[in-house]
C-alpha cells in the first residue's frame, strides 16, 4: 500500500489541472503591463533584460495552438485571440532576440524577419507571414485583425498593454478599429484630399470583401472610405463620400516602435 500513493501521485502529477480548461495568456499580459505604454510603445531595452515572462509564453505557444490542441479553444474568439497574441508575441521575441536594432527589419538576414524567421505554435514551424497570410487572414476573414496585429514599426497600429482573449474580442477588435480611424498617423484630411496607411492599401481587399450591409453607410459601394466611414472623426467624416475625394496612401515607418529610456543600448543601424 505504501507504494500506490507516490504512484498515484506520479500518475496525477502527469494530468493536465483540470481547471486548465483554455489556453492561459495571463504570463503575456503581464508581460505588456510591464513593458508596453498606453500609447503603444515598447520598452524593448527592460525587456532585452526582463524576459523570462515573454520567454515563458512563447513556450506554452510552442505546446499548443487552436490545431494542436482544439479542445483548449472552445469557439472562434479564442482561436483568433491565440494567433493574434502569438503573432505580436512573437514580434516580440524576434526583435529582443535581435536587440539593439533600429528597425524591425533588422532583425534577421536580408530583410527575412517576416517570411524566413520561424516560429513554434503548437509543434509547427510558422513564420510571421504564415500566421498572418495562411492562417489569420484566410480562416478568419475578420479584417479587424490588422489593427489588432503590430509589427514593432511605428507606423504600425499600436501594441495593446493586454492580451487578446475570447470573451470579449469582438469588442476589443471595434475599439481598435475606432482607435486607428482617430489617429491622425494613420487618417487624416485636407480639404479634398485623404491621407490613409499603407495598411488599408496593402489589404484593401480583405475590407471591401467583408464590407457588413448592416453598417450605417451613406453609401453601399464597399469601398475603404465606406468601410472607415463609421469610425471617422465629424471633421474627417463632413462630405466624405462624394467622387471629388482624392485618396493617398503614407509611406510606412518602419523605425521601431520603442519607448527610449535613459541608459538604452546604442542602436544597430546595418542588418545582422
Amino acid at each position: 500500500m505504501r507504494l500506490l500513493v507516490p504512484i498515484a501521485f506520479l500518475v496525477s502529477l502527469s494530468q493536465p489541472p483540470a481547471a486548465a480548461t483554455t489556453f492561459d495568456h495571463s504570463a503575456y499580459d503581464q508581460v505588456l503591463r510591464r513593458h508596453v505604454s498606453s500609447e503603444g510603445l515598447v520598452a524593448y531595452a527592460a525587456l532585452h533584460t526582463d524576459r523570462s515572462g515573454l520567454d515563458a509564453y512563447v513556450d506554452s505557444l510552442a505546446r499548443y495552438s487552436p490545431d494542436s490542441d482544439p479542445a483548449l479553444f472552445p469557439d472562434r474568439d479564442h482561436e483568433l485571440a491565440y494567433w493574434i497574441n502569438a503573432y505580436n508575441a512573437f514580434v516580440l521575441r524576434g526583435v529582443i532576440d535581435a536587440y539593439p536594432i533600429a528597425s524591425v527589419k533588422d532583425a534577421f538576414l536580408f530583410s527575412g524577419f517576416f517570411n524566413r524567421q520561424e516560429f513554434v505554435a503548437g509543434g509547427k514551424k510558422l513564420t510571421l507571414d504564415n500566421i498572418e497570410n495562411d492562417i489569420i487572414r484566410p480562416r478568419y476573414r475578420d479584417p479587424r485583425i490588422h489593427f489588432a496585429v503590430n509589427c514593432a514599426a511605428i507606423s504600425c497600429p499600436i501594441l495593446e498593454n493586454r492580451a487578446f482573449g475570447g470573451p470579449d474580442l469582438n469588442a476589443r477588435l471595434e475599439k481598435a478599429l475606432a482607435r486607428f480611424a482617430a489617429d491622425p498617423r494613420h487618417v487624416s484630411r485636407e480639404g479634398s484630399a485623404l491621407y490613409l496607411s499603407k495598411i488599408l492599401d496593402w489589404y484593401g481587399d480583405d475590407f471591401s470583401n467583408w464590407f457588413p450591409p448592416q453598417r450605417p453607410n451613406p453609401a453601399t459601394r464597399p469601398t475603404i472610405v465606406n468601410y472607415l466611414y463609421p469610425y471617422l472623426p465629424a471633421e474627417i467624416a463632413q462630405d466624405l463620400t462624394g467622387d471629388a475625394i482624392e485618396v493617398t496612401y503614407r509611406d510606412y515607418d518602419w523605425a521601431l516602435n520603442e519607448a527610449k529610456a535613459k541608459g538604452s543600448p546604442p542602436l544597430i543601424e546595418d542588418s545582422p
